[in-house]
């Protein structure tokens, strides 16, 4: 589902992201772990066009979106692909990043009737359903200020899911919620899950990789230097800064 070929991503002079060879396979919920700084948001950015790659290649669902050296395209990928199939990302950012004017159910409803076209009765159906999924059917007349910070995350994932998206990116999705308000934002995230949802997650929610995780990857510098089954990752990490960057936090 997702393929990444000797990525590299600079900011001027800095370079984040160093040769990232990575692949997320169909239902698989891949974690990527590491310190602040070691470009695990950029990657993820990466794949949906947020950010564009200085080199190397970027596939989602077997297609080709991104493939450039030195700063320059080397494929020519019409913009309307890129719109088609990056519409099969669905990302959940660390900021809610709701509409303040609408209300829950009006935020949901949106990108299916302004980027799928669908009825304002369509819509409306499956943003109920999906605030439902989440638990907020009660809260679909509010006003972003008027939830908590995991309710508002909740909201967001339902809007992410409202475009029917094969793939779920997330971003730190609890980093800027209370600690007691966490559980509900990951107990969605695992249903998902366990629904078989593709699943790539930037978290610092160390028990959410350990339980939920088919593979974590640990991220340092711009590099991957290390992935394995959370077992593994956990219990006797491969690699010196894995093991010193877990003794810290755990």
């Amino acid at each position: 589902m997702i393929k990444l070929e000797n990525v590299y991503k600079s900011f001027d002079h800095l370079e984040v992201l160093k040769n990232i060879n990575l692949t997320v396979q169909k239902g698989e919920v891949v974690c990527i772990i590491g310190p602040s700084g070691s470009g695990k948001s950029t990657l993820l950015r990466s794949l949906n066009q947020l950010e564009r790659i200085t080199s190397g290649s970027v596939y989602i669902d077997n297609e080709l979106v991104d493939e450039r050296s030195n700063n320059k395209d080397i494929s020519k990928i019409s913009s309307k692909k890129i719109s088609e199939v990056c519409s099969e990302l669905g990302m959940v950012f660390q900021r809610f990043n709701l509409f303040p004017h609408m209300t829950v159910l009006e935020n949901v409803m949106l990108s299916p009737m302004k980027i799928k076209k669908l009825s304002k009765q369509e819509s409306m159906e499956r943003a109920l359903k999906l605030l439902h999924k989440v638990g907020l059917t009660d809260k679909k007349d509010e006003y972003p200020s008027k939830l908590s910070g995991g309710q508002q995350q909740r909201v967001a994932i339902a809007r992410a899911l409202a475009m029917e998206p094969k793939i779920m990116l997330f971003d730190e999705p609890t980093s800027a919620l209370d600690p007691e308000l966490v559980c509900e934002v990951l107990d969605v995230m695992k249903g998902l899950a366990k629904e078989g949802m593709t699943m790539l997650v930037v978290t610092h929610e160390m028990g959410f990789a350990r339980e939920v995780a088919d593979r974590v990857i640990f991220m340092d510098n711009g590099e991957i230097l290390e992935t394995d089954r959370p077992e593994n990752i956990f219990n006797n990490p491969g690699h010196m800064r894995t093991k010193e960057f877990l003794s810290r936090i755990l």
